[in-house]
């Protein structure tokens, strides 16, 4: 595995320090890792164990920082990255949009505790986002809406090797006690406060030392200023020295007596903290953020209220004299860093971390049509899982459709969608909102419109497929341009998803009715009265294609010629719109069945199990027939059979080859209204229905077609 570090510098912190650590534990189990930073005094640590840096300005917070994307989009094709690790926010969208080019997984690490402003919502886009604390997570959940299954706690550690623990230090007694501060110098570290308390305790204890070990960011001086002033003011100039940043911070710990963390505001972790149990120091820190991961209050150290100076001169004083006491904190404190925040454990629980990104991919299938271009995607959402056995797999799918979707099992995941809406701009965003916290790698658009086009990139789904089709067809950045091809439809849907590594092609369409739904159907069809042949019709089409519907008297015509002289029993099947014009079917003939408008999709799906044969033009029943394994007769009039009827093992093919045919209109602008239609006649289909009805059970293969009806008539 090589992964790619990438932090504002490298100059001396736990966050650098804690890259260096890592990057070396890597190395020694074979693993490689790059850093990119803007150089720091550990940049030479690095080159000598082996690690390969790149001196980049990642750290400028600037608009001009974007142009090092492609720069770092090439560093990691070069040097063949399997992952983007960020650890700072500038760097953090510089490496994610690189990342992302070049089509590599992407971790962040957060080690503060950030202000929820828009740049700050980059460290919650990692495919896992790393956090060193409790509160950190609870943050990056609460704050940034972070999916808590994408949070993974990995708490700081420390090579032990480097620090020495004395264990009977407290035992002897000392002249000049030392307290140590160390961290950056903020007014959020609380360093007046800590003052302010030393001034009390110098009154109790005059024979203390006190260390403040830290210094500003480049170029400011004006809290130091403060602190300087604070010191004089108090009278502290002979007891309180300013150390400036420094890089002996073990040794430092090793010689003082106590260590104190005086932060007002919550600290992500704080490593001065270990650092602190490594050698065997005690601490007093205040009651805030990841230090409670740390100390336990009475058990291995004690802990104050921010700002509380009172409470935290009285803190000093306890941990200053009762040595005995301070003693089993310490070792306590010691035990519990050798136990929980050691290098070996942060390397492998971050280990642990990258392999589970590279092992598990997270798609998002679009199929937004109607139930029959459900059905028809069956195959390819079993293609897919078969190919991704261990990915979260999630579908978007319209909400009326949400229960037929979940019949295969293929998806982790359905998110129903009022696909109506799609259009409008407040519920397209409010959906690709939610979508983007999911943090989806790939997305395959098997709907293939401008809008479901939009919506993949809107969620910044780093791998789009889907044809290209439309003025958007450029927000696809795996696009497949075949659209306009003839093929049959799960084909058709195979060049996509055969750009995944889906190789071996499978279309048999399949559906699986619910208990309740079959329960249902036994009750709407009644007991079968052998041999009788149950017939189902489907005279309808939606609203939107009345072309498509074979005219109501021929399928009259054709219901009285299978009850006369086959004795068939006729269910016809439909929408409530269908009830309507189905209402006096054959003036309600008991040999007929009408359930238009009766049943759900699911049920639909149990009744047509039950029937041997359905007659139904290009819609969803003819779709659910195929995946029940049903013998089938289809009429095809504006559409191209080759292009939509779904594969079936026994379905015979009624189509006019004429000139104006496909016409794809869902109104006729032939001067021979739905000739296309109509000119297939009754006794035609009769005798399609007799042929199927007398055929038996035959091998998957092409539908039937019956001789002549390719010619233009």
């Amino acid at each position: 595995m090589k992964t790619l570090q990438l932090l504002p510098s490298l100059e001396v912190g736990g966050v650098e320090r804690g890259v260096v650590d890592l990057a070396r534990a890597l190395g020694a189990r074979g693993h490689q890792t790059v850093v990119i930073s803007s150089g720091g005094a550990l940049v030479q640590e690095l080159v000598r164990a082996g690690v390969k840096h790149y001196e980049l300005p990642v750290n400028k917070k600037s608009l001009f920082s974007l142009k090092l994307v492609p720069v770092i989009a090439q560093i990691i094709e070069r040097e063949q990255i399997d992952l983007v690790h960020a650890r700072s926010r500038v760097p953090a969208w510089i490496g994610w949009l690189a990342a992302r080019k070049a089509g590599v997984p992407f971790v962040t690490t957060c080690h503060g505790y950030y202000a929820t402003h828009f740049l700050s919502r980059i460290m919650g886009w990692g495919k896992r986002v790393i956090v060193i604390s409790r509160t950190v997570g609870r943050h990056m959940i609460d704050d940034f809406k972070v999916p808590a299954e994408r949070i993974r706690l990995v708490h700081r550690g420390l090579d032990l090797a480097q620090f020495r623990f004395v264990p009977g230090r407290y035992d002897e007694k000392r002249t000049v006690l030392k307290i140590l501060n160390v961290g950056r110098l903020s007014p959020i570290k609380g360093h007046l406060e800590f003052l302010k308390a030393v001034h009390l305790l110098k009154r109790r204890l005059g024979s203390i030392e006190v260390l403040i070990a830290g210094a500003e960011g480049k170029g400011k001086t004006k809290y130091t200023g403060q602190i300087k002033d604070t010191i004089r003011q108090l009278g502290l100039e002979s007891t309180v020295r300013l150390l400036g940043t420094r890089r002996d911070i073990p040794e430092l710990l090793a010689s003082a007596d106590l260590l104190v963390l005086s932060t007002l505001v919550p600290e992500a972790f704080g490593r001065v903290l270990i650092e602190a149990g490594a050698v065997g120091t005690a601490v007093l820190a205040t009651r805030v953020g990841g230090v409670m991961d740390v100390i336990d209050h009475a058990e291995n150290g004690r802990l104050v209220t921010p700002g509380d100076v009172q409470a935290m001169a009285e803190e000093m004083h306890l941990l200053l004299t009762d040595r005995a006491q301070t003693q089993r904190y310490v070792r306590q404190l010691h035990a519990k860093v050798c136990s929980q925040f050691t290098l070996e454990q942060m390397m492998a629980e971050t280990l642990r971390v990258y392999e589970e990104v590279l092992r598990e991919k997270k798609i998002l299938v679009i199929k937004l049509g109607a139930a029959g271009d459900l059905i028809l995607a069956t195959p390819s959402f079993r293609m897919l899982r078969k190919r991704f056995p261990h990915a979260a797999m999630t579908l978007l799918v319209d909400k009326n459709l949400s229960g037929l979707a979940a019949s295969g099992g293929y998806f982790d995941e359905i998110v129903p969608v009022d696909r109506k809406k799609l259009q409008q701009p407040g519920y397209l965003l409010k959906l690709a909102k939610r979508l983007r916290r999911e943090g989806y790698d790939v997305s395959i658009d098997l709907q293939n419109t401008k809008w479901t086009h939009l919506l993949a990139a809107l969620a910044l789904v780093r791998e789009r497929y889907g044809f290209a089709r439309g003025r958007l067809a450029f927000l696809l950045n795996r696009p497949d341009h075949g659209y306009a091809a003839v093929e049959a439809p799960v084909r058709h849907q195979f060049r996509i998803i055969s750009k995944l590594g889906v190789t071996e092609f499978d279309d048999a369409l399949e559906l699986v009715p619910s208990e309740s739904a079959e329960a249902k159907a036994a009750e709407l069809l009644g007991p079968r009265q052998a041999p009788q042949k149950w017939i189902g019709l489907v005279t309808g089409a939606s609203p939107a294609w009345a072309t498509k519907r074979w005219p109501l008297e021929y399928f009259e015509a054709l219901a009285r010629l299978l009850i006369e002289r086959q004795d068939c029993r006729i269910v016809l099947l439909g929408t409530e719109e269908e009830a309507a014009r189905t209402g006096n079917f054959l003036g309600g003939s008991g040999a007929v069945t009408n359930l238009c408008g009766k049943t759900s999709l699911e049920d639909l799906v149990a009744v047509i199990k039950q029937l041997d044969l359905v007659v139904t033009g290009d819609s969803a029943p003819l779709h659910i027939a195929a995946a029940l394994k049903k013998k089938i007769v289809c009429f095809f009039g504006p559409t191209d059979p080759k292009r939509h009827l779904p594969p079936a093992a026994d379905a015979a093919l009624l189509v006019r080859r004429l000139e104006c045919q496909p016409c794809y209109q869902g109104k006729c602008r032939n001067s021979e209204e739905l000739a296309c239609l109509r000119r297939i006649t009754v006794e035609e289909a009769y005798e399609s229905v007799l042929k199927q009805l007398r055929s038996g059970v035959k091998s998957q293969g092409k539908p039937k077609e019956p001789a002549g009806s390719a010619s233009p008539a």
